[in-house]
């Protein structure tokens, strides 16, 4: 006998089935849910007429998936021919910075800060490419990345001019992501010039900022980033329109006093996004500790702006740091109003991109990965280069990530909305070419806890009659990061 495909949990004493071939989270009487979590199998009448009305209506099925194989992988070499997106260059492993956290400090492995930077040779080369390899995208954006990439300012503008001359009328945007301590005058012009989104890392307030973000002598960078941008900002007003800051989240600090300075600096923050992101634990020597005082004060910022999405509480509460979080929920409650076709014999669980098609991270020496994020130390993440073009079995294998844990995932309430990539199986030593199963166990394993706290979030808004679709008529506008 099979076991119906759905994940049961309690939540604010109220029971709750969420099923997997639906997309659907239903409210259950004690009753009915007792029956269900004691006999998961359920393949004859039950004695319970609310039991048999959900299996009437298609509820409570164990159809699951016979073969886990990602649907565009017959599609890579079409799509990464035709339809690349971004391309993400590395234009120097050097920064003026040394981020106790980067993924370049002795914390990571195999990622080290070196004077290597790309020359114009490797970069024009790396635009062509992309060129060449967006006919069908609508937009095409290429992304400045280090190390501090303003390091190598006069490369980007040569990038950007190039690039806007090259295009043959398709819109090329551009983005950077800087720690913001070398911005000036004419850095800006151009980037107003051209339209590029910048986004500056900055963490919080001075002692926050200064614990980890220091510069190579050691000193805090706060002062002279927030008085940088505070310049500018006043003295072009129109930089800030494409202003974000990214701030990651130290753990094992408190969390109310960041919430703070995001909410009552004006000047800084007014009309800037925010996203926000914890320490990488990808390719980390050591395990990352969350204090006490951090989960509390994450959970009571999250339970305020739960009252503000109610009306409960007034929009001085709309947490710019909260709000990316809650995207997500926002999307699930959409998607769980929409009619769901059964999980076919065939399936994947929903976490990879094609690698190299949305931001394809080419190296300083012209290698390709398939984003920033992932160590290019690692042969299994190594996805081709500019002189051979891609790897389109390696992309294949990165792709079907969930062929590691095929069982695992064939059972597993969270396919449909798991957000695991290759990445976190990957080993990030140069000497592997291969992807580890038991790092893709754990991974999987912290997927299904931060599903099920989504799916007891959505509930809690369910409970206060959250009414997702007089909140979106608001003008509220939600973003994926």
């Amino acid at each position: 006998m099979e076991k119906i495909n759905a994940h049961i949990f309690e939540y604010l004493n109220k029971k709750y089935i969420f099923d997997v071939n639906k997309n659907a989270i239903l409210s259950v009487s004690d009753e009915a849910y007792d029956e269900i979590k004691n006999n998961l199998f359920l393949n004859k009448e039950s004695d319970l007429l609310e039991v048999n009305n959900l299996k009437r209506k298609g509820y409570l099925s164990t159809n699951r998936p016979k073969r886990i194989l990602h649907p565009k992988t017959e599609m890579v070499e079409g799509i990464l021919k035709r339809n690349v997106s971004k391309l993400c260059l590395q234009l120097t492993q050097n920064c003026n910075f040394r981020c106790k956290y980067c993924v370049y400090s002795e914390a990571y492995e195999n990622r080290v800060h070196a004077m290597k930077k790309m020359d114009w040779n490797i970069a024009k080369k790396a635009i062509d490419f992309l060129i060449s390899h967006s006919q069908d995208a609508l937009s095409i954006y290429i992304g400045f990345y280090g190390g501090e990439p303003l390091l190598q300012y006069d490369l980007i503008k040569k990038c950007m001019e190039y690039a806007t001359n090259s295009v043959n009328g398709k819109k090329v945007a551009f983005t950077i992501t800087t720690n913001g301590s070398l911005l000036n005058e004419e850095i800006v012009k151009d980037f107003i010039k051209y339209d590029v989104r910048v986004n500056v890392s900055l963490d919080g307030p001075r002692d926050i900022q200064n614990e980890n973000r220091v510069f190579a002598d050691g000193q805090g960078t706060f002062d002279i980033v927030t008085n940088n941008i505070r310049v500018l900002c006043k003295k072009y007003p129109e930089f800030k329109e494409n202003l974000m800051y990214s701030m990651v989240l130290d753990p094992r600090n408190g969390f109310s006093c960041i919430e703070n300075f995001v909410k009552y600096d004006e000047e800084l923050f007014s009309e800037s996004g925010i996203t926000s992101s914890l320490i990488s634990q990808y390719y980390r020597q050591d395990s990352l500790n969350y204090s006490e005082e951090f989960i509390s004060e994450w959970e009571f910022s999250k339970f305020k702006y739960m009252l503000y999405l109610i009306g409960k509480l007034s929009d001085k509460y709309n947490s710019k740091i909260m709000q990316p979080a809650f995207s997500g929920i926002i999307e699930f409650i959409n998607s769980t109003r929409e009619n769901y076709a059964e999980l076919g014999e065939v399936e994947h669980h929903s976490g990879p991109c094609i690698p190299g098609q949305v931001r394809l991270f080419t190296t300083i020496d012209g290698e390709f990965y398939p984003c920033e994020k992932v160590s290019e130390n690692s042969k299994v993440m190594n996805i081709g280069n500019l002189n051979d073009g891609f790897y389109y079995d390696k992309i294949k294998k990165l792709l079907n990530a969930g062929q590691l844990t095929e069982n695992e995932c064939k059972n597993c309430f969270a396919i449909r909305h798991c957000d695991l990539c290759s990445m976190v199986a990957d080993t990030g030593n140069d000497k592997e070419n291969k992807l580890s199963k038991e790092l893709k166990m754990k991974a999987c394993k912290s997927a299904r806890i931060r599903l099920d706290d989504k799916l007891k979030d959505i509930c809690a808004l369910k409970i206060c009659n959250f009414n997702v679709d007089k909140f979106q008529m608001k003008g509220v506008k939600y973003e994926s990061n």
